[in-house]
């Protein structure tokens, strides 16, 4: 199987963020978590992509998701510290497609919130 968690996270997904967003992208390609997810077009099919995930799931449905799982995702609550599902979910909240007239994606506004 090729693993595509080698891949890097789309500069797309990265510019502009906060440091601990910057971390929650760490934990997103140290855990692997794109063996089963796709994140710019590249990783696993077996769950869904990532893209957008912000406009899914709310802060305390990604917390949840990651935390006990569901579907066919297992749960990560006991292989993952709190500091590491506090940053991967404030990442996972940056996930939203920009508008057609934005520049990069989700960038801070002026108090820091997306």
């Amino acid at each position: 199987m090729e693993a595509w968690s080698g891949s890097p996270t789309p500069v797309e997904d990265i510019e502009g963020r906060t440091p601990l967003e910057l971390q929650g992208a760490l934990v997103l390609q140290n855990k692997q978590c794109r063996n089963c997810h796709r994140l710019g077009g590249v990783g696993g099919q077996r769950g869904p992509a990532l893209d957008g995930v912000a406009t899914r799931l709310s802060r305390d449905q990604l917390i949840r998701q990651v935390l006990q799982g569901g579907g066919n995702m297992p749960a990560y609550g006991k292989h993952l510290d709190p500091a590491e599902v506090t940053a991967l979910v404030a990442f996972m909240e940056t996930l939203r497609p920009a508008a057609p007239d934005e520049g990069p994606r989700n960038e801070a506004d002026g108090d820091g919130r997306r």
